[in-house]
């Protein structure tokens, strides 16, 4: 048996040397991060730690590790085609440990130094396609969601009028809903854990530029009144989650009433995003200025908002290059 003396202490064993990277990010996020940082930034950087136990740099020993453990992680993952967001926080997960090490003074190299990350153009991942709904499947979609009092079929109503992210309606609390204004107040959002199970509200949007007033257009006010009367309670959330840990909630409940509600309207469920496509797509053949269209879908940029609609722009473009030509 070990005498105190020969115990290690919690600080020796968190540096220990013959750790395994995985192993040691573990311990880290879990003893130091857990209760420091917001509940949504702790799921983000637990994420990053499943995905990184999934590549062989996690089973490198901390001894061992040297620059080109890293870089050779970050350009498989560029070859595997993941997007440059996905990297860096990949990068600043190992980043961020090996800080806490070497601010333990731990003998470790900061091997993070002179690793590169990747040119966004030598990124081999194919862009995602914007899809959004036709008039026609919209019209079909909102005639058989009108004719429905099911959660999801308000939802994608609300979401087709305002252009929300799911997660930000999901958060949504009546006391969000400015009935003066005819506006809803967004600074919320509904965080999905890697497992799909755990969900929770975030008190603060996705980004700064998040936090927004969308405005509510006649349709949708007339919704959230009807449902503010129906509402049993006007205290809390506008989409209440269950009490029932072990019932479907959030992302997956609304993921499956609209598949059910699309197949009626005999139109693709093509994911819960192409709702908020659907209202871009809407505001631009509306006339809606782009910059007006990028405050309201929260977007960080103009150019945010302007490289996801490109393939609406690029007809105006051509437009205006025959005119000047």
């Amino acid at each position: 048996m070990q005498s105190a003396a020969q115990t290690p202490s919690i600080r020796e064993q968190s540096i220990s040397m013959k750790t395994l990277l995985g192993k040691g990010c573990e311990k880290w996020l879990y003893r130091y991060k857990q209760n420091s940082v917001k509940k949504g930034t702790f799921k983000r950087l637990e994420t990053s730690l499943i995905f990184m136990n999934r590549y062989y740099v996690s089973q490198v020993r901390l001894m061992d590790l040297r620059t080109e453990d890293v870089q050779n992680y970050i350009n498989q993952m560029a070859e595997d085609g993941y997007a440059l967001t996905t990297i860096k926080k990949q990068y600043n997960l190992i980043t961020g440990y090996i800080k806490f090490l070497l601010g333990e003074g731990a003998p470790i190299h900061p091997v993070y130094l002179n690793v590169k990350l990747p040119n966004e153009d030598t990124i081999v991942h194919k862009k995602k396609e914007i899809v959004s709904y036709s008039k026609p499947e919209v019209k079909r979609l909102t005639a058989v969601c009108e004719a429905s009092d099911d959660f999801a079929a308000r939802a994608a109503i609300l979401l087709m009028e305002t252009g929300m992210r799911v997660g930000e309606l999901l958060a949504l609390k009546w006391e969000d809903v400015k009935w003066d204004r005819q506006a809803v107040f967004i600074h919320r959002t509904l965080v999905n854990h890697q497992s799909r199970v755990e969900q929770i509200i975030q008190d603060s949007a996705k980004s700064r530029s998040s936090n927004r007033t969308i405005p509510l257009s006649t349709k949708a006010m007339k919704l959230v009144s009807q449902m503010f009367d129906e509402a049993s309670s006007t205290d809390g959330l506008i989409f209440p989650l269950p009490d029932d840990p072990n019932e479907s909630i959030g992302y997956n409940a609304l993921r499956a009433h609209l598949q059910k509600l699309c197949k009626e309207a005999n139109v693709k469920y093509c994911g819960l995003h192409v709702f908020r496509h659907t209202f871009a797509t809407n505001c631009y053949y509306r006339g809606v200025d782009i910059k007006m269209l990028s405050k309201f879908l929260g977007h960080s940029s103009v150019s945010v908002t302007y490289n996801t609609y490109i393939h609406l722009y690029g007809d105006t473009l051509e437009a205006l290059r025959e005119v000047v030509m």
